[in-house]
């Protein structure tokens, strides 16, 4: 365990990018956009050049990736892109095998075509994601089947914004491309034939509102020990935040970024229990180390301490115990953000001349039950800025 002290281990030559100052702008409240649109009448289909060829990746399953894709292609088939299949329902899971294939046969001959086996995740699994990403380099670059690739998440960005691969190349709701080493800063990509979603300063904007709120003074990250997943976890972003508002900041390094291994859930629970007498409030980020399936009994000593649980953009974990979360209000914006970019890319704009920049309406996922249980009561301003409010906990 290490506290804000040995923030000097880290020398010149690990520097993130600084990011530079945005102007924010809202974007459209969205309602459910999904709901509304699937089965309307849609546009005549696009007449283009040539068919691009769409494959998948994910290192594995979100709900926030189901929403965004579902929105993506419902958009692509509005605005006459590409095809769905006649009467699906509006919360399609494109993950589950038969969807794909009957969207894939749908699609044909539109200007977006899903590869029929193009949909690739490893289900969070470290073992699975290097032959699986592995697999899929070795397909774009030898079988040319594939003419464009939407990454879903940080750790497809680290493996995928690759210029040499020689097809656009988009990620997605990639939480720090910039400190990840994805892309370099700026409005525009610093890759060629690469376009990632960015979200203006947000981690560091997250800390001061979680600070501003909840008025912690010790606060606890428990990161990974490889300096590639570190920074796709915002490590030294969130340290030198921490910093700057006068924060205690308390770490421990573990081997925790493979959910689905043992050995890192043990991780979770030592740097837990190194941690926890000595902080007031623990930030959970990416590839924490704990599992879907009783997330509670990760967190649980922590709660029984009064000890704040923060994550990062999680949903599902304000939903197993968390106590809070800067979440987007709408999902289904940042689906259309990627179809807007993607069907610029399939007029014939570079990707790395479109704007990265995705300005979104951040709002707050709170758990009630888990702040009645650490003996905080949230202030009356904050509830009015809670779109997810979780009154219970689930232990599913």
């Amino acid at each position: 365990m290490h506290s804000g002290a040995a923030e000097s281990e880290y020398s010149a030559q690990n520097e993130f990018f600084e990011e530079p100052e945005y102007v924010y702008l809202d974007v459209n409240k969205s309602l459910d956009y999904l709901q509304k649109n699937v089965g309307k009448e849609l546009a005549k289909p696009q007449v283009c050049s040539k068919t691009m060829r769409l494959a998948i990746v994910q290192k594995g399953p979100y709900y926030e990736f189901k929403t965004m894709v579902r929105s993506l292609l419902v958009k692509l088939s509005e605005d006459g892109y590409t095809n769905l299949p006649a009467g699906i329902s509006h919360d399609f899971d494109y993950d589950d095998p038969q969807t794909w294939k009957n969207i894939a046969l749908s699609s044909a001959g539109s200007c977006v075509e899903l590869v029929a086996d193009g949909y690739y995740s490893a289900d969070w699994s470290d073992e699975k994601w290097e032959p699986e990403a592995q697999k899929l380099r070795e397909r774009i670059v030898n079988s040319r089947d594939i003419d464009i690739l939407l990454g879903m998440g940080v750790a497809t960005g680290v493996k995928f914004a690759d210029p040499a691969l020689g097809i656009p190349v988009m990620i997605a709701d990639s939480a720090s491309p910039e400190s990840a080493g994805v892309v370099g800063p700026g409005k525009f990509s610093t890759k060629a034939n690469v376009h990632v979603q960015k979200y203006p300063k947000r981690i560091a904007m997250a800390i001061h509102n979680y600070h501003d709120i909840l008025g912690f003074k010790n606060l606890g990250m428990i990161a990974d020990r490889s300096e590639d997943i570190q920074n796709a976890q915002s490590f030294r972003v969130i340290m030198k935040t921490a910093k700057n508002l006068g924060i205690n900041f308390h770490y421990c390094l573990g081997d925790i970024h493979d959910a689905s291994n043992p050995r890192s859930q043990q991780e979770f629970i030592r740097c837990r229990d190194e941690l926890i007498d000595r902080i007031d409030a623990l930030f959970l980020p990416v590839f924490d180390g704990t599992s879907e399936k009783k997330f509670f009994n990760y967190i649980r000593p922590l709660v029984e301490k009064h000890i704040i649980v923060i994550s990062e953009s999680k949903i599902d974990e304000v939903r197993k115990g968390a106590l809070i979360s800067l979440v987007e209000e709408s999902f289904e914006e940042s689906g259309r953000f990627e179809a807007d970019v993607m069907e610029q890319i399939v007029d014939g704009r570079r990707p790395e001349t479109i704007n990265q920049f995705y300005n979104v309406n951040l709002s707050f996922a709170l758990n009630l039950k888990t702040a009645k249980m650490i003996n905080w009561k949230p202030p009356f301003e904050l509830l009015l800025s809670v779109v997810y409010l979780f009154d219970t906990i689930d232990f599913s």
